[in-house]
C-alpha cells in the first residue's frame, strides 16, 4: 500500500494532478464567472508545464487537453507539444519510415491544394492540420515503453468530462437553466467571438460516446476500478443525452450491443451486471430528472428530418466530385474543399470527406494507412479492444473527419486502447 503511494505522490504524477486540476479550474472560471484570461496565459501555463514534464507524462498532457483545444489556442499548443514528444521521447530517428512518409506525402499534398484552391494563406491552420496529422500517424505507428497507453486513454477521458461539464454549465447558464427549452441542443448559441470551450452538438456526441467506450475497455481490461468508470461515464451519458445527437442514440446501442457480444472469460457476468446496472441508471435518469428529453429525442426520429439534409449533402458533394473529374484524381484538400466545391455545409461522413479532399487515390492511401495501423496493434483472440475504435468509426460516418480535426481525436485517442492491449500480451522493444 506504501509503495502504490508513494508511486502516486512522485513529483512528475504530483505535478500532473495539479497542472489539469489548474487548468480546468481557470477554464471553468473563464467561461462559467467570466474571468478574462488570455490565449497567452493559456500558451504559457501549458507549455510551462510540458516543459518539465517528462516523456510519460507529456504524452497524458497531450491526451488530456485533445478534448480542449477547442477552448485552447490549440494550433499553437499542439505544434509545440509535438516538438517535445519527438525530442523527449528520443523518437526522430525511430519512427517508422511509413509515419515520416505518410506525414510528408499528405502535408505537401495539403499545401499544394491551399496554394491553389484557398481564397488566403492561413498558415496556423494550416500548422495545425499538420499537427493533427503527425499526431494521428505517431500515435498509431510508434510504441514508446515509457509510455503509458493506459493513463494516455484515461487522461483523454478526463479531459472530455471536464469539456462537456464546462459546456454544460455554460450553456444551461446561457438557456436560464433549461437545457431543452424550446428544443435547443446542447452546443449551439455559444459565443464565437470569444475563446471559449465551445462545440457543436454532434461533436459533444462523439465525445461522450468516445469517452464511455475508452473507460468501459480500461474497466474491462482492469486498468480502473467500477467507481473510476462511473467518473467518467455518467458525466459523458449526460453530455451526450443533451446534444440530443441521432448518431449518438444509435452509437450507444451498437456499444451496448458489441460490449456484450464480445465480453469473454471472467468477465461474462461483471459484464452483463454493468451493463445491467448501467440500463437501471439510465431509466432512472430519463424518468426522474428528464422527461422532456425522451420527447426530444422521439421528434428527432420523426418526419423528414431523420437525416434527410444529410443524404441530400452527401448526393450533392458526390455530384460534384463526379461532375468535376480531375477532382476524382486529385481532390480540393481538407481546408479549401468547401471554397472549391461551393457547397458550404460540411460534409457529413469521414470516408466522403477523405474521398473530396484527396481524390480516389488519397482515400486509398488512407484506408491502407489504417489497414496497416491496425493490423500493427493486432491481439489474436482479443475482440473487445476493438469496440472503441468500431463505434467511434461508425458515429464519424456521420461527422467530419480532416476538417475540423477535432473530429478526429476520438479516433486518435481509441489507439491507446489498442497499443495498451497489445503491450500487455507481448513483450514490445522501446519504439518498436
Amino acid at each position: 500500500m506504501q509503495g502504490k503511494l508513494g508511486k502516486f505522490l512522485s513529483m512528475q504524477n504530483v505535478l500532473f494532478v495539479i497542472f489539469t486540476i489548474a487548468l480546468s479550474l481557470l477554464l471553468y472560471m473563464r467561461d462559467i464567472n467570466g474571468v478574462d484570461t488570455s490565449k497567452f496565459q493559456l500558451l504559457a501555463l501549458v507549455v510551462g508545464y510540458a516543459l518539465v514534464a517528462d516523456y510519460k507524462h507529456l504524452m497524458m498532457l497531450i491526451a488530456f487537453i485533445l478534448p480542449l483545444t477547442n477552448g485552447l489556442p490549440g494550433n499553437y499548443i499542439l505544434p509545440i507539444l509535438l516538438v517535445l514528444m519527438v525530442i523527449k521521447g528520443r523518437n526522430s530517428k525511430n519512427v517508422p519510415g511509413l509515419v515520416w512518409g505518410a506525414f510528408i506525402v499528405i502535408a505537401v499534398y495539403e499545401l499544394m491544394h491551399v496554394f491553389l484552391f484557398a481564397p488566403s494563406f492561413d498558415l496556423p491552420s494550416y500548422v495545425g492540420y499538420c499537427s493533427f496529422l503527425f499526431l494521428m500517424l505517431f500515435v498509431g505507428g510508434t510504441y514508446n515503453s515509457r509510455s503509458d497507453e493506459s493513463l494516455n486513454a484515461l487522461s483523454f477521458c478526463f479531459g472530455t468530462v471536464v469539456m462537456l461539464t464546462i459546456i454544460l454549465l455554460n450553456f444551461n447558464q446561457m438557456v436560464g437553466g433549461e437545457l431543452i427549452e424550446g428544443g435547443m441542443r446542447m452546443g449551439y448559441g455559444t459565443d464565437e467571438e470569444t475563446m471559449t470551450l465551445r462545440t457543436n452538438p454532434n461533436n459533444i456526441g462523439l465525445y461522450s460516446i468516445a469517452s464511455i467506450s475508452i473507460a468501459f475497455a480500461l474497466w474491462y481490461y482492469k486498468k480502473i476500478p467500477v467507481w473510476l468508470l462511473a467518473v467518467v461515464a455518467i458525466p459523458s451519458f449526460i453530455g451526450g443525452v443533451y446534444s440530443l445527437s441521432r448518431t449518438w442514440m444509435l452509437s450507444v446501442a451498437l456499444f451496448a450491443v458489441l460490449f456484450f457480444l464480445m465480453r469473454t472469460g471472467k468477465k461474462k457476468f461483471s459484464s452483463i451486471l454493468v451493463l445491467l446496472l448501467a440500463v437501471i441508471g439510465i431509466f432512472y435518469f430519463f424518468t426522474r430528472f428528464n422527461v422532456g428529453a425522451l420527447d426530444a429525442f422521439e421528434s428527432r426520429f420523426e418526419g423528414d428530418s431523420t437525416g434527410g439534409s444529410r443524404t441530400t449533402l452527401f448526393a450533392a458533394y458526390h455530384k460534384w466530385m463526379f461532375d468535376n473529374p480531375w477532382a476524382l484524381l486529385f481532390g480540393t484538400g481538407a481546408l479549401p474543399y468547401k471554397e472549391v466545391t461551393q457547397l458550404f455545409n460540411s460534409t457529413h461522413n469521414a470516408f466522403q470527406q477523405i474521398f473530396v479532399a484527396y481524390g480516389i487515390p488519397g482515400l486509398a492511401f488512407f484506408i491502407y494507412l489504417l489497414v496497416r495501423l491496425l493490423k500493427k496493434w493486432r491481439v489474436p483472440k482479443e475482440r473487445m479492444v476493438y469496440v472503441p475504435i468500431l463505434v467511434i468509426g461508425f458515429f464519424l460516418q456521420s461527422s467530419q473527419f480532416l476538417n475540423p480535426t477535432y473530429c478526429a481525436y476520438p479516433f486518435i485517442a481509441s489507439f491507446f486502447i489498442l497499443k495498451m492491449v497489445k503491450k500487455d500480451k507481448y513483450t514490445l522493444q522501446v519504439n518498436q
